[in-house]
């Protein structure tokens, strides 16, 4: 710095503090050190304010802090009154006014806006000064947190969601939500569930106690279950197969193309359409049966039973309409034998369903 610009600035700081009342206050700061050129922090006890250049209180000694201008991604400055923060602009106009716990900087979460907690609650206020999201939250999640543009939102540990214009467009009222997949995210209410698509419509109510995950068991359909009964949701939230089935099985694995359900302890099969093509009627042979060991029913334990060997090989079920399984006890396949002993079905199968006329169906 040359020699007499040196001086002149020496010279105008020197002037501009002469005009400052010297004993007024117990620190002054730098004129422009605080991001506003024109000012002057000043401090009298454990109280703040600002000066301009002609010693006159622009900013009242009323605040326990002020931090720089822009400190905080705005040209305001932070302020601290009474435990409380808010902001105050370039005229020294309190355009934030300090009422809240906290104030976080802006741009942190979502562009332009700042995070606030005001009484332990959450919001946020805008550039301009406006609560764009008023403070009555427990907590916000972060906007795109769960795979959606939207912010997750809690409050008397019921969940919601708001747009990024501050807008709930999901009501606060589920005790639970999932992230959002391609097209929908799991809600639960009361213990239980249901969707919720990327616009916020309920598209399937929550009234089912269990819903599991699409294509688990046939591809586009969720296994659904509600009052201890099962069906399946299509993927627009349509009960393709009525929630009626005290258990539904996958798919193909007794027959290609269907599933066996049971009702009322009878078996049946639906296709892929979701038709009833057997109606549950069929009687399940020793798939529920208590099994014991066949040996007991023979005076001697090295017993054969027809071709099939030594009868200490095997488990029995008990006689029912003149039929029992019996069970390889190292394979786990079953079959059926008569009252007779007689070999009906040999232990080679996974399942035996006996229609109402009879007919034996293994698998």
């Amino acid at each position: 710095m040359k020699p007499s610009i040196l001086f002149l600035f020496i010279l105008i700081s020197t002037f501009c503090h002469s005009q400052v009342d010297q004993e007024k206050y117990d620190y002054i700061g730098d004129f422009g050190a605080s991001g506003n050129a024109l000012w002057a922090l000043v401090r009298k006890g454990s109280q703040y304010g600002f000066i301009d250049r002609q010693g006159k209180e622009i900013v009242k000694l009323e605040f326990e802090k002020i931090y720089d201008f822009e400190s905080r991604s705005s040209n305001w400055a932070l302020v601290l009154k009474n435990g409380l923060y808010g902001f105050l602009d370039k005229t020294g106009k309190e355009v934030v006014p300090t009422v809240y716990d906290k104030i976080n900087s802006f741009g942190n979460s979502r562009s332009n806006w700042a995070y606030v907690e005001k009484n332990g609650l959450a919001g946020y206020i805008d550039k301009t000064g406006n609560e764009v999201v008023p403070a009555i939250y427990d907590k916000i999640y972060y906007f795109g947190s769960s795979s959606v543009k939207w912010a997750k939102v809690e409050k008397h540990g019921l969940f919601g969601f708001i747009d990024q214009s501050g807008a709930e467009v999901v009501s606060v009222k589920y005790t639970d939500i999932n992230s959002f997949g391609d097209r929908w995210a799991k809600v639960e209410m009361n213990g239980k569930y249901g969707f919720i698509d990327k616009s916020g419509k309920e598209v399937v109510p929550p009234q089912y106690s269990r819903i599991q995950s699409f294509d688990s068991y046939q591809y586009n359909w969720a296994k659904v279950e509600k009052n201890g009964l099962e069906g399946f949701i299509d993927r627009s939230g349509k009960e393709i197969v009525p929630v009626k089935y005290e258990e539904i099985y996958r798919f193909n694995r007794e027959k290609d193309h269907w599933a066996l359900v049971r009702l009322h302890g009878k078996f049946g099969f639906i296709d892929t359409s979701g038709k009833e093509v057997v109606p549950p009627v069929m009687a399940d042979i020793g798939g529920k049966g208590k099994f014991h060991e066949l040996k007991d029913l023979f005076s001697s334990g090295g017993a054969h039973l027809g071709g099939l060997g030594i009868v200490k090989k095997y488990q029995v079920t008990k006689f029912e309409n003149g039929l029992a399984a019996i069970r390889n006890k190292k394979t786990w396949k079953i079959g059926l034998i008569d009252e007779n002993m007689e070999v009906v079905v040999p232990p080679e199968f996974r399942k035996i369903l006996v229609d109402g006329e009879g007919n034996i169906h293994v698998w």
